[in-house]
């Protein structure tokens, strides 16, 4: 009777007088405040990993210098270490040091991860340390990301007694709240911080990745803050080891067995080293025999993972909008209604419309079909949602062939491209080259780019060519009429200029801009004498054989008049570019044949766009001595080009201005821009419907996947089935890492056509597998746990 007393005075959480809150005063009263931590931690967490994953993909492209190819391939590689990791996390908490510490130790090793990623960004992208601590940071990170995965929602929801459901959902709808509000805020607002400027550089990776680094230390200190109120579960057995070794005793025990003791399933062959007289387990279920029963439901877990086969093909297709279609963003026309959408800012549509579309499905799609008569059962579910996921990729490819129209020309490995430009301001040309057919040349006037882009001429046949290129005339007798002979080699671009001094080649190289901040690229072709140019520039010495050995600035102007208020102002991000890497140009004269190497050819830069005037940039320098010490500094002055500006208002075009003589004799210069490759014509917001029907298809096929993993299996495995839905990612991933190792697409059109069209092949074994294997499992009368651990599985792929 005294026990009883005491038991029915016990004030402690969990004794049997302590009913369950329901009502809003009550929960508030008796909510563990610790979670609060917990949660903030994952916000903190979830913004440092979806931050620095936004702007992954580019930073492999634009800074470590790797192959669109190989950037993907390197992106999964890392989200494989990220779902593989989980297992040892799971491992690591459940069988040894239990989840705080777990959550602790590596929450310490993952922000090393992220601030030594944030250190290597810093460094230039010729230098030494790439990519070696770039690679060492980020499979840190992977490592730490996916260690703490299964562990900090189930450590949450061990702070409430296991009766509290209501409570308990709560938390986790808040816990899900904050990885969704972490991962849409840093998504939004990573790409910015990459796209300043810092360091010297016109990108800001180190703040992209460092303030990621900051939060993940903050989201440390917050969880460890709550150390003396969190009630810590220790260690217990790991449920994933026993399934291996039950599944390891079956095999050994079926090879070491006779004939003569054949059993149904193979499995039954773990009950020989048995004994249900030295088992607790089966003496509480009085002449049942437990093991035969976790023996059952082993069976059971190996039909849900028969079930999976199509999951990692989703996670495949999935997982490529972080990588291929970022890319793919790069070459699209990203200016709405004069905002400016960065590529690996799309991403934040797919984390926003899950949180719309979630409601949408379960209040009126999923009810709407049912009243038609088809009943919605989760594989219907899935399947549908794959249909979706490979309807997605068909979009995205036929979006594809639209942006590969205004991609630049490749040559071949046996052919080479010539693109011949007239800037003669009064010759029109005929010309012919070879055997082909003669072509009119006209004079090319102006320095704004027009619209059409000039298609080169394609040479085919060995390593190099020297075609022979006639130029006649009939508009002046002043006009010069001759034979060029360029040596051309294989897969490269070329262009020919005639200007009033003579004709030039020079090699191209017609690359879009890959930053993903909205640039065209731009190059000059400078064919002016040194003493052509304004006495007020600046001559250590120069005859008139010398070129012009100075840089040429571009400055943003509002008109397309010089005054004191838009002169240039170097390091303005946005308004100031320099013109600097030259290599020589020789000028072939049109009577004589001889050369001279006055010509210089400045390498493309990418601007953004505007309105533009040239400059030269003097560089004088004033020396004085302070304490024996010389000290120099420099100033800069700009004289203006006497051309008109150069204005350019899209993106992703490449042009080539060319700044020659008037005449032979003349200082006045002339210029003209040729159009190499297309802007990018495509507007940005067509990638809207492919997000749109793969997050619906991740709504169907992921959301009730998850569901359908975890009520299909026992209450003891479901622990094994949350660990094998996440390794389902990393087998998803390493699929592409090992479709793009293999290089065998050339074009992205074909290889997001590939992709849907296996996927729609998996689904079709799926729902052969659903009609004709599979029959629904029911725990319904198992224990009441089931419930309170249902809500603790983590939804990380129910979010983005």
């Amino acid at each position: 009777m005294g026990a009883s007393n005491h038991l029915q005075n016990d004030p402690r959480p969990g004794s049997p007088i302590d009913h369950q809150p329901m009502t809003w005063k009550e929960m508030i009263k008796k909510w563990p405040k610790q979670t609060f931590l917990i949660v903030g931690n994952e916000l903190c967490e979830r913004f440092s990993f979806y931050g620095m994953r936004a702007v992954l993909t580019l930073y492999f492209f634009n800074i470590l210098g790797f192959s669109k190819s190989f950037s993907t391939v390197l992106f999964h590689a890392f989200t494989v270490i990220c779902y593989t990791s989980p297992l040892l996390g799971s491992i690591l908490a459940d069988g040894y040091i239990g989840k705080f510490w777990t959550i602790f130790s590596i929450s310490i090793f993952y922000a090393c991860g992220q601030i030594l990623l944030a250190f290597s960004s810093i460094a230039p992208s010729e230098s030494s340390h790439h990519p070696f601590l770039d690679l060492m940071g980020l499979l840190i990170v992977g490592l730490g990301t996916g260690g703490i995965k299964p562990c900090v929602s189930a450590f949450g929801g061990d702070q409430f007694p296991a009766h509290y459901t209501r409570m308990i959902s709560i938390f986790f709808s808040m816990f899900y709240f904050s990885i969704n509000a972490g991962s849409l805020v840093s998504m939004a607002l990573t790409p910015y911080m990459r796209s300043m400027s810092c360091f010297g550089h016109d990108s800001c990776y180190p703040l992209a990745f460092g303030i990621p680094a900051f939060l993940m230390i903050i989201a440390t200190l917050v969880f460890m803050s709550g150390s003396f109120w969190y009630k810590k579960v220790g260690p217990k057995e790991n449920i994933i080891f026993k399934v291996i070794g039950t599944i390891v005793s079956a095999i050994r025990n079926k090879i070491s067995s006779s004939s003569t003791h054949h059993r149904s399933h193979w499995l039954d062959y773990s009950l020989k080293d048995h004994d249900c007289a030295s088992s607790p387990e089966c003496r509480e279920l009085h002449g049942n025999c437990a093991q035969r029963r976790y023996i059952g439901d082993i069976k059971q877990l190996f039909r849900v993972i028969v079930m999976m086969i199509p999951v990692p093909m989703f996670w495949a297709l999935y997982d490529q909008q972080g990588s291929t279609w970022v890319l793919q963003a790069i070459g699209m026309d990203a200016n709405v209604f004069g905002w400016e959408i960065l590529p690996d800012q799309m991403g934040v549509l797919n984390a926003f419309l899950i949180l719309f579309f979630i409601p949408i499905f379960q209040s009126l799609v999923y009810p709407g079909i049912e009243r038609l008569g088809i009943e919605m059962t989760m594989l219907r579910k899935m399947a549908s949602g794959g249909v979706l996921t490979a309807l997605s990729f068909f979009i995205c490819g036929v979006v594809q062939l639209f942006v590969n129209s205004s991609l630049p020309y490749v040559p071949m490995a046996n052919e080479a491209h010539l693109t011949i430009i007239n800037t003669h301001p009064s010759c029109d040309f005929k010309v012919w080259i070879d055997s082909k057919a003669p072509f009119d040349l006209p004079r090319k006037t102006g320095i704004n780019p027009e619209d059409l882009v000039s298609k080169p001429i394609s040479f085919t046949g060995e390593s190099f060519f020297q075609p022979n290129i006639t130029f006649d005339n009939n508009s002046s007798p002043n006009c010069p009429k001759f034979t060029a002979h360029p040596t051309l080699a294989a897969s490269t671009s070329y262009v020919l200029t005639l200007s009033p001094n003579g004709w030039t080649y020079n090699t191209v190289k017609p690359e879009k801009p890959k930053s993903g901040n909205g640039e065209f690229g731009i190059g000059l072709n400078f064919i002016v004498p040194c003493d052509k140019i304004p006495s007020s520039v600046t001559w250590e010495k120069c005859n008139g054989t010398d070129g012009y050995s100075g840089s040429i600035s571009m400055c943003k102007v509002e008109t397309n008049e010089i005054s004191d208020d838009n002169i240039c102002k170097p390091g303005a991000k946005g308004k100031f570019y320099e013109l600097t890497k030259t290599t020589h140009l020789e000028v072939h004269d049109y009577r004589s044949g001889n050369t001279s190497s006055y010509g210089r050819s400045y390498a493309p830069i990418d601007v953004r766009p505007g309105t533009y005037r040239l400059f030269y940039t003097d560089d004088s320098r004033k020396v004085s001595l302070f304490k024996m010490i010389e000290q120099c500094e420099i100033f800069q002055n700009f004289i203006p080009l006497n051309l008109p500006a150069v204005e350019q208002n899209h993106m992703g075009g490449v042009y080539l201005v060319t700044v020659s003589q008037k005449t032979e004799n003349d200082s006045d210069v002339l210029g003209t821009t040729e159009s190499l490759v297309c802007h990018n014509r495509v507007s940005i917001l067509w990638q809207i419907p492919q997000y749109v029907i793969i997050t619906a298809g991740e709504v169907m096929f992921s959301i009730t996947g998850l569901e359908f993993a975890y009520t299909e299996a026992s209450p003891q495995l479901k622990s094994v089935v949350q660990a094998l839905w996440l390794f389902t990612t990393a087998v998803g991933d390493l699929i592409v890492v090992v479709i793009f190792m293999l290089d065998i697409f050339s074009d992205v059109a074909i290889q997001m056509f590939v992709f849907g069209l296996i996927m729609l092949l998996v689904i079709f074994v799926f729902i052969l597998l659903a009609v004709f294997y599979y029959e629904y499992a029911d725990y319904s009368n198992e224990n009441d746990e089931v419930l309170t651990e249902k809500m603790m599985i983590d939804d990380e792929h129910t979010r983005i």
